[in-house]
């Protein structure tokens, strides 16, 4: 079912302990900030006086034999600000399609129309048209003879100048009374196992810092606290859809799942731009322009963590839905594009600086293996934020599992490969931190304080 709701000497001795209060209650802040934002799934959708022509109701891709069930209650038409007797040109169109992305604009399509989207001349032969012909509707749909595949339940008013109000409940369940769409039954497994690699990799990241304490610093912490609450967060998320695929409903695992959601992207966002810009094992401070880009993109990532929790419990049938999700797609990747200036400024300003220092042109040879870096970035950017969107885009209904597979499969390449570079290991070009460096860092901050 889909809900529709508007240090002294022993921290020299092991510097990998320093900042894990302050990283802890960041953790615990986040936790506070998201974790009332959440809401539970249900099955009513609201509409108050509403002019639009057409809208998206729901998708969902069936398998075979799959049921559809359509209630609507106090339905209300209004023209010139007084209610009609009986619902004229209103009703509700199921119809199966084989383009996911035209499914969600159906408004679009009346643009080219000179009759009315419920009238014959337009349906097609395996649409089935449900009329409103009263204040209430009852409606129930086997899909055993149409097959499956990706059917789109639409609202339509083709009375000009009205505007409508009612209240909705719908329940769509494959074979078995699985209430996931059919390309989404694979994912409480895929969540499993993601689950137990990214377990196995904070394992492996723990063991490597304990072994290596003299070297490890507070980012690689940092790391393994987000290793760890990525393990949480794939796991929450599984859960999460075997209660839908159960109940309908993901009950208290949908709260939690979006809280450490929302605390899986402020941390990656964050401890991306700690370590680009080599905070703690290259340099003890961050500049004032890292500070500002921390500034920026963490608040940020808060509200766009926020605002699609909002929208994902939103029906696509909600005023302007499709525009705030475009919107906050949008908003993601200029917060993944801010992260990369805190890296590009560190390579350009120590090349400078290394002109005349020779202090600065150590630092400069440690910062440079930081292109790699970058370069993975980009192309993790790049893969989740758009390769995995045109996937989406275009896979069938029914292999729409891919593309969240896909995406946590490049999380935990990108995790893998960013803690073997940065693992803290004696002779590590990385990490390897002396007083010079300290002393150079510190004497280029007091000639340019924006290094």
């Amino acid at each position: 079912k889909n809900q529709m709701m508007i240090g002294g000497e022993e921290g020299k001795r092991r510097p990998y302990l320093r900042g894990c209060h302050d990283s802890s209650r960041f953790v615990l802040i986040i936790v506070l900030v998201l974790a009332f934002e959440a809401n539970a799934r249900k099955t009513d959708l609201s509409i108050n006086d509403d002019s639009r022509s057409a809208f998206l109701v729901e998708p969902f891709c069936f398998d075979d034999g799959g049921q559809l069930q359509l209630s609507v209650e106090d339905f209300t038409q209004r023209q010139n600000g007084l209610n009609l007797q009986q619902p004229v040109g209103v009703g509700f169109l199921i119809r199966k399609t084989d383009n996911p992305q035209a499914a969600y604009n159906p408004a679009a399509v009346t643009e080219f129309l000179t009759g009315c989207l419920l009238s014959k001349d337009y349906m097609l032969v395996d649409d089935h048209r449900v009329m409103m012909q009263d204040s209430g509707l009852n409606y129930s749909l086997s899909l055993q003879d149409q097959g499956p595949g990706l059917y789109t339940v639409i609202y339509a008013n083709c009375a000009e100048g009205t505007t409508a109000s009612f209240k909705l409940t719908m329940t769509l369940t494959n074979k078995g009374g699985q209430m996931l769409s059919a390309g989404n039954i694979p994912l409480p497994t895929c969540f499993a196992i993601f689950t137990l690699a990214f377990g196995i990799a904070l394992i492996v990241w723990v063991a490597v810092i304990m072994r290596n304490r003299e070297s490890a610093h507070r980012i690689h912490v940092l790391m393994a606290v987000l290793c760890g609450v990525k393990m949480i967060s794939a796991a929450l998320e599984g859960l999460r859809y075997e209660a839908i695929k159960r109940t309908g409903d993901g009950g208290g695992w949908t709260h939690a799942s979006y809280a450490f959601a929302g605390i899986r992207g402020v941390m990656f966002f964050s401890v991306v731009l700690l370590v680009g810009t080599g905070w703690s094992f290259v340099k003890p401070f961050l500049s004032a322009r890292d500070t500002r880009i921390l500034m920026i993109v963490v608040p940020m990532q808060v509200v766009v963590n926020i605002a699609s929790i909002i929208v994902e419990e939103m029906s696509p049938g909600t005023m302007g839905w499709l525009t705030w999700r475009d919107v906050l797609h949008l908003f993601d990747i200029v917060c993944c594009c801010a992260i990369l200036f805190p890296i590009v400024w560190s390579i350009r300003n120590l090349k400078e600086a290394a002109m005349a220092d020779d202090k600065a042109a150590r630092t400069l040879r440690k910062l440079k293996l930081f292109r790699e870096f970058y370069i993975m970035v980009v192309a993790y950017i790049y893969f989740t934020r758009i390769v995995v969107y045109l996937l989406r885009a275009t896979t069938p209904c029914a292999y729409s599992w891919v593309s969240k597979a896909v995406s946590e499969l490049a999380t935990l390449a990108f995790f893998v490969m960013s803690g073997y570079k940065f693992r803290p290991v004696e002779g590590n070009p990385y990490l390897k931190v002396d007083n010079e460096d300290d002393e150079g860092a510190a004497e280029l901050r007091e000639v340019n304080p924006e290094l």
